[in-house]
């Protein structure tokens, strides 16, 4: 196959730019006629409603995709005959448009659908708000606003109908590729001088946010898909079972056999270390191609090279020189290294037959995990609570845009709805995510309008104008998710030249936008810190409370597979899934925390709890990882742990003083003898001992207003 053949079968099995695509599509075929039968402004407004279509798109099955279409249009023609109806008012449409903020914002607490249904009204409404000006008639814009996003949505759902799994190929992809990029970054723990090993932990806690993001984003396709089928299909069963497969490879690459601190300083045998550095590599490289292969549909191939090496490096580890020279102690957790890296292995063989596309033997059948449906009125009493995430930004959201449409009113700017867009997406519901947009969202604009000027005055016509309208529509598409920036840069373009074609001006005019934007960015972040500040600080007793709670379920879930026998049931997945979950939410919020005006000691609290709570979670996947053997764990030793965890827990979300509970015991019994399962055990159970205690020590210290004296210093590498 030729380069540029495999070159555009990559680009086009990109989500981001087949999305971009199916955008380009609709709008296209809108804009070409209009221009051609020179209705330009309508052919402008059908865009901007396919824009918003585009924008409040949900994932999900063909039957699911064609009821939220038929939804949201109603949801939208509805608000914007709303808006057409009562902008004129403004004593009666500035209450409304407080209220209807609020509410689309809480209809977030159900699902992603609501939530983006939400998003897309508010989005809509603020275009016809700016477009009301150039409105010939009352139903002008409720009817091409709705009909552009009608297109939109039509076209997309055929495309979904040819292809129905093309968007679980793709985040299916994204499992692995994450995958890759974390064995890759874990490879250079083996190199790497000891100074640098706390960065590497950083940057490995980043990558697993990603990780465990794309197998939750997978999980939710999947369960989409499955439900109401009789029976499964085979494509869906070939992308459940590759789903199941990179979860068992999470666990292993995720495990911690030794302390990459220690043994670089313990194990002198250079060849070793580039053996175990040289194979991750491999795997990585592996995941790779094997994400590669599922999203361009090809089957994978295997490289024959990483059994040899796998081989070279057992030759090693059994080499009577190093027997005699280093303690069971050590060579006995490297040993076990190396069988998960052979496991690695394996599970990629399996899928090199999953992606042949051959008959599967047996329906792939197995239970995902679905969140039990909560009625509606307790979900509505919890969500109307002041501590309510959602809540705090309805109201939030809902202020800023009263400030923003008093500010509208008062200087009686009749294109100055801009501020309100800007305000949309600028005001996050936390104080970073405002902080980071609200750069991003500054200096796209200020690109989008440098670049614009020059740009226009080249090609001033109609024609070259639409051309660029689609250019910075699909350059948007291709890049929101990617670099936030440009992207606002292209769709800042992209919405002056709309509205400006849409209203006849020959012009664009630039220096209103510029004053629009900056105004509403001043407002968000105004808002963001004096209305109901959401502070990560406030949040972190409950996350800590949230990880302790789930290691010990997850602790507790391992131990029974010891006891009963190994298996992957939902009882054993879910609460892995819910450590890796809550151990992500407290490497964000220390992510968050960094940009918050906090004292130093939050800070370290903060990132001392999340640097453990990692650490703890990895011997915790070391053990699920080798739990087929039958030696059994120290049933005592366990269940003191599962206890302790489980009463800090309780005690943090009661905002109790924790107890002065003395340290559990780490024993190091099991040092002398030769079975290496009972030695790896043993110096698994003490680091888990370990790093409970430090994380013990840390809980109590939320009580205190300064550092406590024992807090416990970095022990783990």
């Amino acid at each position: 196959m030729s380069p540029a053949i495999i070159w555009l079968r990559r680009v086009f099995t990109d989500s981001h730019f087949f999305f971009a695509l199916k955008v380009l599509l609709a709008m296209g075929s809108l804009l070409l006629p209009g221009w051609w039968l020179e209705q330009t402004p309508t052919a402008v407004t059908l865009t901007l409603g396919a824009m918003a279509g585009a924008l409040s798109e949900v994932d999900q099955d063909p039957k699911g995709r064609l009821r939220h279409l038929l939804l949201s249009l109603l949801c939208f023609f509805g608000a914007i005959s709303l808006v057409s109806l009562l902008i004129d008012s403004p004593l009666l449409f500035g209450p409304l448009l407080v209220l209807s903020t609020f509410v689309l914002i809480l209809m977030g607490a159900w699902g992603p659908a609501a939530s983006t249904l939400g998003f897309g009204t508010l989005l809509v409404s603020l275009y016809a708000m700016q477009g009301h000006a150039d409105s010939p008639s009352f139903w002008y814009q409720p009817l091409l606003l709705t009909l552009g996003a009608a297109w939109y949505g039509l076209l997309s759902w055929l495309v979904l109908l040819v292809w129905p799994y093309k968007q679980v190929h793709e985040q299916l992809a994204q499992c692995y590729f994450a995958l890759s990029r974390y064995l890759l970054e874990k490879s250079r723990f083996f190199d790497s001088p000891e100074e640098q090993h706390q960065h590497l932990r950083h940057q490995l806690a980043q990558l697993n946010i990603q990780l465990v993001s794309a197998l939750e984003t997978t999980k939710l396709m999947l369960n989409r898909r499955i439900q109401g089928r009789g029976q499964q299909e085979q494509e869906l069963g070939r992308l459940l079972a590759l789903y199941l497969q990179v979860q068992e490879m999470h666990e292993r690459a995720t495990s911690s056999h030794y302390s990459y601190r220690q043994l670089n300083q313990d194990l002198k045998q250079v060849d070793v270390l580039a053996g175990y550095q040289t194979l991750l590599v491999e795997l990585g490289e592996a995941c790779y191609r094997l994400g590669y292969a599922i999203l361009t549909h090809n089957a994978y191939q295997h490289s024959k090279r990483i059994a040899w090496e796998l081989s070279a490096l057992q030759d090693q580890l059994d080499y009577s020189h190093l027997k005699r020279h280093y303690p069971r102690s050590l060579l006995s957790p490297m040993k076990f290294l190396g069988r998960n890296m052979a496991h690695l292995h394996q599970a990629l063989l399996r899928a090199e037959t999953l992606t042949r596309r051959q008959p599967l033997s047996e329906d792939v059948s197995v239970e995902l995990a679905r969140p039990e449906p909560v009625p509606f009125w307790p979900k509505f009493k919890a969500l109307l609570h002041p501590n309510s995430l959602l809540f705090r930004h309805g109201v939030r959201l809902s202020l800023c845009f009263a400030l923003g449409y008093s500010l509208i009113a008062a200087l009686e700017l009749e294109r100055g709805y801009w501020i309100l867009l800007t305000i949309l997406f600028v005001c996050q519901p936390s104080f970073s995510a405002t902080r980071k947009r609200l750069l991003q969202r500054t200096l796209g604009t200020l690109g989008g309008i440098v670049a614009g000027i020059p740009l226009l005055m080249l090609f001033p016509s109609v024609g070259a104008q639409l051309v660029i309208l689609l250019l910075c529509a699909f350059v948007f598409f291709t890049q929101v998710k990617v670099y936030y920036s440009w992207a606002v840069g292209f769709v800042t373009l992209f919405v002056l030249l709309a509205f400006n074609l849409q209203s006849g001006v020959a012009e664009p005019v630039f220096l209103p936008r510029l004053f629009d934007t900056l105004a509403g960015c001043a407002l968000a972040f105004v808002a963001v810190w004096f209305i109901w500040p959401d502070w990560q600080r406030r949040h972190l007793p409950r996350l800590m409370a949230d990880a302790m709670e789930a290691n010990a379920h997850y602790l507790a879930a391992i131990a029974r597979q010891f006891a009963l026998g190994r298996h992957d049931e939902l009882d054993y997945r879910l609460p892995r899934k819910q450590a890796h979950l809550a151990d992500n939410q407290l490497a964000l919020a220390w992510q968050n925390i960094r940009v918050e005006p906090v004292p130093r000691h939050w800070l370290n609290l903060c990132f001392d709890i999340a640097y453990r709570n990692h650490a703890l979670l990895s011997y915790l996947s070391t053990l699920g990882a080798h739990r087929m053997h039958s030696a059994p764990l120290q049933d005592e030793q366990i269940r003191q742990l599962v206890t302790r965890l489980l009463a800090s827990a309780q005690a943090l979300r009661r905002e109790e003083v924790l107890p002065t509970y003395p340290p559990l015991p780490s024993t190091n019994a099991g040092t002398e003898t030769d079975d290496e399962w009972l030695i790896l055990s043993h110096q698994l159970l003490g680091h888990i001992t370990l790093l409970v205690n430090d994380l013990y020590q840390l809980a109590r210290g939320f009580r205190q207003q300064t550092p406590t004296e024992d807090a416990p210093g970095p022990r783990l590498g």
